[in-house]
């Protein structure tokens, strides 16, 4: 292994010194402390990309059926107006809508109006195929391709609420938004950047997408007659900046048995194929893999993602064929580490080899760990069927933060995956095959993340089938969401401890006791208790005094949805609490479609759900709320106060209605100061 300084002729572009490249990125006050956020999204500022960021959440919205069934979920909405079909909304916090997707049955048609400050005046206001056609701000990142496949990185901010909603009754659709729980770690794009970041995607296939490409060169080859040969080791702290090698063959038959092994810090962090490591897959044609932070360029394999390390790092490549294999590697990397270890997330590989799932188990998991990091990308094939919808949960709620209506929208692709119809943050690599990586939607997790994919179809969700995939993380095993308090409403021992009260119109308050399952497969059902009032509620909770704010999450029934209320902290209003709900097909009088209906539940042994009467499955669902650290810190108790503003509810009789099962607390831990 060679090291040498940093070659011009990779074309990489280098600061000054590293405070430049700091102060440049905005990350010189960011990164001394492990708590505060950079000030730019990663697809802004690359090298930003491992740091953990405590202040930003990730929400979706999506067509997908409460019932889960996938065939035939359009028409899916909350809210019919004189606006149009409702089909996401947000009140009370900031943020960025980062992603979309939509697919259609016929023609793409009717106004789309993205709200981005209030309910009442859009933003924008035009056809839908008008914002796929634009290339001025705000609309340089929404693409279609043969007419069938219309994704966005819309990069539009929104203060104190979001709603998008559709003129025409909307088929299906993705939004994901993130969320910012206060001004301090906002990263909203400006027009010039999102500018400046559509130049980034549009750069040849394998372009540096950042600005510190490290001051060294390592440079090694794996020679035919070695089996294993160790292409980087030093022990001492740095960040690897670009893995590239330049293989004998880029024929999966070579590249599916040349492992690549990545030791960080002494611990085993990635050791699968060097195919799916690049951003492939294995048996799929390698040209097809053109991600922006992993992929191939015709001539070499690239990886991008920044690798910080504090005390030793170690790259092996590994040949498991039978026939001779030669590997030239280049490793740009700095030979110091700015990124606080206490604040930053190291970079791993899950590889998933070809786990065996019966009908009947539950949905596979392609990744679960505790801990605090990003999720930043995956490939994987639709196993069982296109309709395999994939599914990601963070800290600990059983309503995952984002869900796909099918597995194939999960890679930007609509009515199967294309392989060769490839960009930078997603792809087809092979039949059902695909890739996605998180940059600019990025998906934060504070104490866990599970990212989970069913096998089957339609309204079963259940084959016996074959998993294999990589997914792409930063991780710390430190938790950044600490639990202090929680409350099962209902139960008397627990509302006396916590003080609580609940006041109501005589005739709107009630105790209830629901026997369900949160949406989703396999949700095995619980009992829970849970009060609904008009009016509203009153409870103390626990929390420590060194904290950087509270986040509450809320058990409700989500048969009242649009359930909106006043939250006050020590008798100060911290704000609204907004949960939308779930989508749930409204009266939809279709003939073939309740027959579909019909049959599922039969099959299942269950009674038939009828809309017009009201009378549909209660699920549960989890929300949230940000309470400030202006109200929080240096106190061990909050006197909290739930006032019930409006809510919208399937069963006529309970509009207006709130509800709460089960409350749980959390805090932040406090900045050092």
């Amino acid at each position: 292994m060679k090291h040498s300084l940093i070659d011009p002729r990779l074309g990489l572009t280098s600061c000054a010194s590293l405070s430049g490249w700091l102060a440049l990125a905005g990350l010189a006050g960011a990164l001394e402390t492990p708590h505060a956020a950079a000030s730019k999204n990663p697809a802004v500022v690359w090298e930003s990309l491992p740091t953990i960021r405590s202040g930003v959440k990730i929400h979706a919205h999506t067509s997908k059926s409460a019932l889960n069934c996938t065939l035939m979920d359009w028409t899916n909405y909350t809210l019919q107006d004189a606006d149009g079909y409702e089909q996401a909304s947000v009140k009370g916090g900031s943020g960025m809508l980062v992603h979309a997707w939509f697919a259609w049955l016929g023609k793409a048609d009717g106004n789309l109006k993205l709200y981005l400050k209030d309910g009442h005046t859009p933003a924008h206001d035009m056809p839908i195929t008008e914002y796929f056609k634009a290339a001025k701000p705000p609309h340089q990142l929404w693409y279609n391709q043969n007419g069938s496949i219309w994704w966005a990185f819309p990069c539009l901010p929104f203060t104190g609420s979001f709603k998008a909603s559709l003129t025409k009754r909307p088929d299906w659709y993705q939004y994901t938004l993130h969320l910012y729980r206060d001004q301090r770690f906002g990263e909203a794009l400006t027009d010039q950047e999102v500018t400046a970041l559509q130049a980034k995607l549009q750069a040849p296939c394998g372009t540096f997408p950042g600005t510190n490409p490290g001051n060294l060169v390592a440079t090694s080859t794996l020679e035919t007659a070695d089996p294993q040969k160790s292409v980087f080791e030093v022990k001492q702290a740095g960040v690897i900046r670009s893995i590239r090698i330049t293989p004998s063959s880029a024929d999966s038959a070579v590249l599916d048995k040349l492992l690549i092994r990545m030791t960080t810090d002494g611990v085993i962090t990635a050791e699968l194929p060097v195919s799916m490591f690049f951003g492939g897959y294995r048996g799929a044609d390698m040209k097809n893999a053109r991600g922006l932070p992993a992929g191939y360029d015709g001539k070499k394999l690239y990886c991008y993602f920044p690798m910080p390390f504090w005390k030793s790092m170690k790259i092996e490549l590994v040949n498991r064929q039978a026939g001779p294999v030669t590997a030239a590697c280049e490793i740009g990397w700095s030979d110091s580490n700015p990124y606080p270890e206490a604040g930053t997330g190291v970079f791993k590989v899950q590889f998933n080899d070809n786990v065996a799932v019966k009908a009947g188990e539950p949905d596979f998991v392609n990744l679960a760990v505790d801990g605090a990091g990003i999720l930043v990308g995956c490939v994987s094939k639709l196993s069982g069927d296109i309709e395999g919808n994939f599914s990601i949960f963070t800290d600990g709620s059983k309503t995952p933060v984002i869900e796909t209506t099918g597995g194939e929208d999960y890679f930007n692709h609509s009515y199967g995956i294309h392989p060769g119809i490839c960009n930078p943050y997603s792809g087809g690599l092979a039949e059902n095959t695909g890739y996605r990586f998180h940059i600019l939607d990025y998906v934060p997790f504070l104490n866990s993340i599970k990212l989970t994919q069913d096998h089957a179809h339609a309204f079963t969700h259940d084959r016996d089938a074959t998993f294999l995939s990589a997914v792409y993380y930063y991780h710390t095993p430190k938790s950044f969401l600490k639990l202090t308090d929680s409350m099962d409403v209902g139960k008397p021992e627990a509302e006396a401890t916590h003080h609580y009260q609940i006041t109501g119109t005589a005739g709107k308050v009630r105790l209830q006791s629901d026997t369900s399952g949160y949406e989703g497969n396999f949700n095995e059902p619980i009992t829970d208790d849970g009060r609904w009032t008009d009016q509203g509620s009153s409870f103390t909770v626990k929390i420590t005094p060194d904290n950087d704010g509270v986040r509450l999450r809320k058990r409700i029934n989500d048969m009242t949805y649009h359930q909106e209320l006043d939250v006050y902290v020590d008798g100060t209003l911290a704000g609204t609490w907004f949960e939308q709900g779930a989508n749930h097909v409204l009266n939809y009088d279709h003939a073939p479609y309740k027959e579909l209906v019909k049959a599922n539940f039969t099959n299942i042994q269950q009674e038939v759900p009828t809309w017009q009467n009201g009378a549909m499955p209660t699920k549960f669902r989890d929300t949230e709320f940000e309470i400030p650290a202006a109200l929080t810190k240096d106190k061990s108790t909050l006197s909290l106060k739930m006032v019930t503003r409006n809510s919208r509810a399937v069963n006529a009789t309970d509009e207006k209605l709130t509800n709460e099962y089960f409350y749980w607390v959390y805090c932040y831990p406090g900045v050092p100061r």
